[in-house]
């Protein structure tokens, strides 16, 4: 029961108390006071008509009877009795209604009432002697009457004052309240394992409570900051190289493998390796500290590279060997001179323009093997070193050939295929360690150059394009269109350019309220990449996907992301782990390290922590170990 109904109560039940003693008191006192007066009114009317009657010289019937009568009539008298000095009834009036329609008080009332006045008692005299005696009695009617409306305008009163003061309270309880509220909202906020800190109020019982609520969800904060500093150091240890913060050889080429094998990143693009030549001697030549120097300006120019190019990773695969992974469809001759370009410029402005780093380059495509390309690139390095210096070898083993050549065509060939609504969805089980079904997972495919395509194939397009938020419409109609047909929850995608439209937030927003039944079943992830760079915006809209009854998470968590201090305050339900952390874990250590702790945090925020592409029943496994709660992947059916 709210403060407010318990308020309302409160005051009926006091008012009610007060009115009742009131009633009592009153009517008593009335009572009593009407009584004592209707009864000197007897006696004075009495000795008055009994004065009358002794200084009439005949006191025949008749005469007596008029008087009577007279008297009768002219007052409000229940009865007047004249009586002989036998007590025998000479003249006798008694007050008979007629209207009862006229009666202006309840039977009810009048019973409980009950006034009962003494008559008057006067003594009649014929000269000396005694000629009888008058018994005059008032009606008691109008007091009832008089006592009824008092005690009616009393209840009149306390109906408005139980309003009034309710209103009243009302309005004081919701200003006193204000700071409860507050407190409600972190209570809760708590509840969702979101620990917000609140400002205190004035009120010193409020103070109390929101300052120990407030000391709660610093220390947890202070907890999660702690092991967000501890996660990342995992994370750098298991996935970066410690000289140049590029990524290590075991990481880089999980990341490879996730790039050839994964259906919703671009489906081709160019592997890069550059050597330093003679490292041993450069090392004996030039000292630790200036090859250190050289290694980490060769790192600067790929990491360069890979914060202009979307989606690409640069990692170091041994002492000599730096690497670049772009996913684009540039033509790899220009991507080769882009790199060669910077390089060369990187060494002589260092001072290192004798130190020989042959480039080789080699496209990929979805589907390639990673042993096979890393092959390749293999023999076009040591081509490359047989040229010498900074010798640059290209391998152009896949060339695709799109229908589509250029912005215009892309353009109008999405946007058909949207029109047409010629999009599928295809599904992959999300299950338990127990294996029950989380949720499925719905990858988009689009009918293009005359087959159904995954999202590699065109997205990088429509995101260049921004048809990406149209995309994620139509996929979010399917999927609705999909639940109301099947029980079984579903996961769909939502890009980081549509999370960033103001006009697909809310065409989604108006589709997921229209579909009540399906928001519960609907899960909805965003990339990493949108707690990183578009925080307010997903803070913003995921709550409003949890009022609509949806439940968000993120995908491919881990390879950048361990601020867990921002996601306190959001509310999402899951978090899935890359591919590329997961790969071969049940050999890597360090991996392993940092999936546990990050489960760890995840849990204590109330997360559900799933590990994304497993493929072996080890990864598997090893997974279950370590604190997973759901898997998918090539292995998960």
């Amino acid at each position: 029961m709210s403060l407010i109904k318990q308020l309302w109560i409160g005051i009926i039940l006091l008012l009610l108390l007060a009115l009742a003693g009131n009633f009592i008191i009153s009517i008593l006192t009335a009572k009593t006071y009407l009584q004592e007066q209707l009864r000197l009114k007897n006696i004075d009317n009495a000795n008055s008509l009994a004065l009358s009657i002794s200084q009439m010289p005949e006191k025949d019937p008749v005469t007596l009877e008029l008087l009577i009568t007279a008297q009768f009539d002219a007052g409000h008298y229940e009865y007047i009795l004249f009586q002989d000095a036998n007590n025998k009834p000479i003249v006798a009036r008694n007050f008979e209604d007629n209207d009862k329609d006229a009666a202006q008080v309840p039977a009810w009332f009048a019973r409980w009432v009950a006034l009962d006045a003494a008559p008057g008692i006067a003594q009649i005299q014929d000269g000396w002697q005694q000629a009888g005696t008058l018994l005059v009695k008032s009606h008691s009617r109008y007091a009832v009457e008089a006592l009824w409306s008092n005690t009616r305008n009393l209840l009149d009163w306390f109906i408005i004052a139980t309003l009034l003061s309710g209103l009243i309270g009302s309005f004081i309880l919701k200003y006193i309240s204000r700071p409860l509220d507050l407190i409600v909202d972190q209570a809760e906020a708590i509840g969702q394992r979101r620990f917000i800190v609140s400002e205190e109020p004035r009120t010193k019982e409020f103070q109390r409570l929101v300052r120990a609520m407030n000391t709660l969800s610093q220390g947890v904060k202070q907890m999660l900051d702690k092991e967000a500093r501890q996660l990342e150091s995992l994370r750098r240890e298991s996935q970066t190289d410690m000289l140049t913060g590029l990524a290590n050889r075991t990481h880089f080429l999980n990341l490879l493998d996730a790039q050839l094998t994964s259906e919703e990143l671009q489906s081709n693009g160019v592997m890069v390796i550059a050597r330093v030549m003679q490292l041993h001697d450069l090392n004996n030549r030039l000292g630790h500290q200036q090859v250190d120097q050289l290694l980490r300006a060769i790192a600067g120019v790929f990491s360069d590279i890979q914060n202009k190019h979307r989606d690409s990773y640069a990692g170091r695969l041994n002492g000599s060997d730096f690497s670049l992974l772009i996913p684009t469809d540039t033509p790899i001759d220009i991507i080769s001179a882009e790199i060669s370009q910077a390089l060369n410029f990187q060494l002589i402005a260092g001072g290192f323009d004798k130190v020989a780093t042959p480039l080789a380059l080699c496209s990929f495509h979805h589907g390639d093997k990673c042993n096979e390309i890393l092959h390749k690139l293999d023999g076009a390095l040591a081509q490359a070193e047989l040229k010498g210096n900074r010798a640059v070898v290209t391998i152009a083993p896949h060339q695709i050939d799109y229908a589509q050549h250029n912005l215009s065509q892309w353009r109008d060939a999405i946007s058909h295929s949207l029109s047409s609504q010629n999009l599928s969805l295809a599904k992959f089980p999300v299950r338990t360690s127990n294996q029950d079904l989380l949720h499925e997972e719905a990858a988009v495919r689009l009918q293009l150059d005359e087959a159904l395509k995954p999202a590699g194939y065109f997205m990088p397009w429509a995101v260049r394009l921004g048809l990406m938020p149209d995309v994620d419409i139509a996929v979010l109609k399917l999927a609705l269109a999909e639940l109301n047909r099947c029980p079984t929850p579903l996961s769909i995608n939502v890009s980081a350019a549509s999370l960033c439209s103001v006009n697909f937030r809310e065409q989604a927003a108006l589709l997921l309220a229209e579909n009540p039944n399906c928001s519960a079943r609907l899960w909805i992830e965003f990339p990493e990449v949108c707690a990183l760079r578009h925080l307010e915006e997903l803070r913003a809209f995921s709550t409003r996907l949890r009022t609509l009854g949806c439940r968000v998470g993120l995908e491919h968590v881990g390879l950048e992301f361990t601020q867990f201090a921002n996601l306190q305050d959001m509310g999402l339900a899951y978090l899935k782990i890359d591919s590329a952390i997961v790969r071969d874990i049940q050999h890597n250590i360090s991996s392993q390290s940092f999936v546990q702790s990050l489960c760890t945090l995840g849990h204590s925020l109330g997360i559900q922590m799933i590990a994304e592409g497993v493929i072996s029943e080890e990864e598997q496994q090893t997974l279950i170990k370590i604190g997973l709660d759901g898997f998918t992947g090539t292995h998960i059916v």
